[in-house]
């Protein structure tokens, strides 16, 4: 069972040497209070006293990765490398994140439930045939800056960061998730990365008919608070999936353009961390 991080009490866990490892709560970093998750139902109800815009409040709290959250974490990884999902074994990445749980956190509203966000650092150094996967994978799609990436992956200690939460998640659980974690990747052994190589989801417009193609240039990012660590990066660089199975999605209101799946690629010093943790508060209002 995963110990709850908000508490003030430290939780233990065991290290793959068989040794215990004790992780410190990060409560006060929180001011020592749960997440609020505020969500609007805009849906019809049955229950009068539940009008259609009201917000409703959800409590959530840290913890451990742990196997009961195998099939939510292997789905999440599975929606971020889209149709490009088939190329690596998505199982054995989540089997990495396990085999680790003194690193990373997952967001829930109990211990039993599936999480609904997880952040965690897998090393590039590891002896595993789906992180060699992925480090080819990524030098494949850097194009023109491939030499670049696959010279730091070569020369640094890298660390592939995993950012993952379902879309009515609020962006606000990014600070902490992200503050515990570098502050147990220095309590343990290997984990000592000087760079963070992060993968983030977006979407492309893409024009109508009728449209000349340069008239959608529009990048979103599916995770706002990306968009804002993307000025501390180190190197960038934009991708398509090989394998692109699904069609653009229903045109709306982006003047009739339909949205593609895009992946943007993330290389950033461990020296930027704090400016990130420091940018991010400030913009998320924290």
């Amino acid at each position: 069972m995963g110990e709850k991080r908000p508490h003030t009490s430290e939780s233990e866990s065991e290290s793959e040497s068989g040794s215990s490892h004790r992780t410190e709560s990060r409560a006060s970093d929180r001011g020592d209070r749960d997440l609020n998750s505020k969500q609007t139902d805009g849906s019809d109800s049955d229950d009068d006293s539940v009008g259609s815009n009201e917000i409703v409040n959800v409590d959530f709290e840290f913890f451990d990765p742990q196997p009961i959250d195998f099939h939510a974490m292997k789905r999440m990884f599975e929606g971020s490398f889209g149709d490009d999902s088939d190329q690596f074994n998505t199982s054995a990445l989540v089997d990495l994140i396990l085999s680790q749980p003194e690193i990373g956190s997952t967001v829930k509203m109990d211990d039993d439930s599936d999480p609904y966000a997880f952040m965690t650092v897998l090393s590039t150094r590891r002896d595993s045939e789906v992180i060699t996967q992925l480090c080819q994978y990524l030098v494949k799609k850097a194009g023109p800056k491939a030499p670049a990436l696959s010279q730091l992956l070569d020369t640094h200690h890298v660390g592939l960061l995993f950012s993952e939460r379902v879309i009515n998640m609020p962006p606000q659980v990014v600070v902490p998730m992200l503050r515990m974690l570098m502050s147990e990747i220095k309590k343990v052994q290997g984990f000592d990365f000087e760079y963070f190589v992060l993968v983030c989801s977006m979407y492309s417009e893409v024009p109508g008919d009728d449209e000349p193609a340069k008239a959608c240039e529009m990048d979103v990012f599916v995770h706002a608070e990306e968009e804002f660590m993307e000025e501390f990066a180190h190197l960038v660089f934009d991708f398509k999936f090989s394998r692109l199975k699904r069609v653009a999605e229903a045109r709306n209101t982006f003047a009739d353009a339909g949205l593609a799946p895009s992946r943007r690629c993330l290389v950033i010093h461990r020296s930027k961390i704090d400016s990130i943790l420091a940018r991010l508060e400030d913009v998320l209002e924290l």
